[in-house]
């Protein structure tokens, strides 16, 4: 869905948008939908510059980091994003210093803000660093890829070859 800025109104721009099954193209992204994203939010002009608030809403399927099951994560976030035509850090060369407020800065090009890259960014950026199933998940066996959490292996634990040697004293002690 884009927004197009042709023709903005002075005060501003209302939108309300429910993606329909398949509209978003998440193949690179490591979630699915179980419930598609609905948005609702507001544009307006700041100078040259577009403000873009709203309310991201969906539901998501993410893979357990430890056993791979699917875990459910319900999404509810405030997007609040400033859209500029042009890249301040165009034609500087070399390192740039970032600051916090680049952090929820974006460019629209084509006089239309692009709302489903924007969507699936802010989706991917919800996402928790490490999921869980539980707390207490106990993966899979590096070994055979037995789901621990389910039934016990038969694997033994490989010995790091840093330790053998230690591991052998330990062994003729025993």
């Amino acid at each position: 869905m884009y927004i197009s800025l042709v023709r903005m109104p002075a005060d501003g721009l209302k939108f309300e948008h429910k993606y329909q099954e398949g509209e978003l193209e998440t193949s690179g992204f490591e979630f699915e939908f179980i419930e598609t994203p609905s948005l609702t939010g507001w544009v307006d002009p700041v100078g040259t510059d577009m403000r873009l608030r709203s309310d991201i809403r969906a539901r998501l399927k993410v893979p357990c980091d430890r056993c791979l099951k699917d875990v459910e994560i319900d999404i509810k976030m405030p997007v609040d994003l400033l859209y500029s035509r042009e890249d301040p850090g165009s034609g500087k060369s070399g390192e740039i210093e970032l600051h916090s407020q680049d952090l929820y800065f974006d460019i629209y090009q084509n006089d239309q803000i692009d709302l489903d890259a924007m969507v699936l960014e802010q989706l991917e950026l919800s996402i928790p660093i490490r999921v869980l199933c539980r707390e207490e998940c106990r993966g899979l066996c590096p070994q055979c890829g037995t789901d621990l959490n389910i039934e016990q292996c038969n694997c033994t634990k490989p010995v790091d070859p840093r330790w053998q040697a230690l591991a052998d004293i330990k062994e003729k002690l025993s």
